[in-house]
């Protein structure tokens, strides 16, 4: 039964690239050619060693939808890069067999063999996907399953959904720098009108700093965390330009989007979403924040820019 089972996986795995070759044959351009009105993607890919992720550029012509994108981009991370350092991302016994994408989420189901990968090899493979699909403005998330299940991380969390931010690209050395960690992030309501505390496990670069990280998820909002009834208490435009912590003080800079207010979130929301989740992390008591290096004037509109500001306990629900 086995033996039949991993032929019918094989078989299937076979079935599907041969799909993605012949909806991508149209527009594929090597590597080496110009196309006309091509589209330039940066593909990512593991080194031989898995060690590493590399990256080179291809062109194809410019897809008439994002589902034909996503297409483009699976096809072209199932290729041998040219640099012979590298190798194709998915392949062999880890090829998807089947996709979904409803127009902002692509879901990947592998078969059981994708779990007999080491940690690095996988983290690597992982990222090397979402990187290359999230290139596309319309994927706003990757989810990875297996046999039709979640995939789950080594200490039995799901993984979730993954964004560009999920990874950041590292190089030689640089890979052991990945982590994950527990951090506790502030969100709202759907009103708008309180914060929601979520402990997320996530995986994290080392070469930034944990405040750093927590601000920019922040403003990435709950889908970088896969949280579904949590809404974003900023402008999704906003920049983190510095955060520094000194004497239990967190300051943290923006710039000027951070005045912006798309969504309908009240103000104080949107300041202690900010300053209770850095001082959810140790050794940070107090937060102040700046706008473009500046400390005159107010946060959106009430609230002083040169006020140290403490968690606020009373907004959370």
């Amino acid at each position: 039964m086995r033996i039949k089972r991993e032929l019918l996986n094989r078989t299937c795995a076979t079935v599907f690239v041969l799909m993605l070759v012949l909806l991508a044959g149209a527009l594929l351009v090597s590597c080496g050619k110009k196309a006309q009105e091509g589209s330039a993607y940066k593909v990512f890919f593991p080194d031989a060693e898995y060690a590493s992720i590399l990256s080179e550029e291809r062109t194809a012509v410019s897809a008439n939808s994002s589902g034909d994108n996503v297409t483009v981009m699976l096809s072209m991370l199932m290729e041998e890069p040219s640099d012979e350092a590298g190798v194709a991302s998915i392949s062999g016994d880890i090829i998807p067999r089947n996709v979904s994408y409803d127009g902002q989420r692509v879901v990947l189901d592998f078969p059981s063999a994708y779990l007999d990968m080491d940690k690095t090899r996988e983290i690597l493979v992982r990222a090397s996907v979402v990187e290359t699909l999230t290139q596309d403005e319309a994927v706003r998330s990757v989810a990875f399953t297996v046999d039709g299940a979640e995939l789950m991380d080594g200490e039995g969390a799901p993984v979730g959904d993954m964004t560009a931010d999920s990874f950041i690209n590292n190089t030689g050395a640089e890979l052991n720098s990945y982590a994950r960690a527990n951090v506790t992030l502030y969100f709202t309501d759907i009103n708008g009108n309180a914060l929601k505390r979520y402990d997320e496990n996530v995986v994290y670069n080392t070469n930034i700093s944990m405040e750093k990280f927590v601000t920019e998820t922040l403003i990435g909002g709950p889908l970088g965390v896969n949280e579904q009834n949590a809404y974003p208490t900023l402008s999704p435009e906003t920049k983190l330009l510095s955060v520094i912590i000194k004497d239990r003080i967190a300051y943290a800079n923006f710039d000027a989007s951070v005045r912006e207010e798309p969504y309908n979130v009240r103000e104080d929301v949107a300041l202690y979403s900010i300053v209770n989740t850095l001082t959810a992390l140790p050794g940070i008591d107090q937060v102040q924040i700046s706008i473009e290096g500046s400390t005159e004037g107010v946060f959106m509109d009430k609230f002083p820019l040169d006020e140290l500001y403490e968690r606020n306990e009373e907004l959370i629900e």
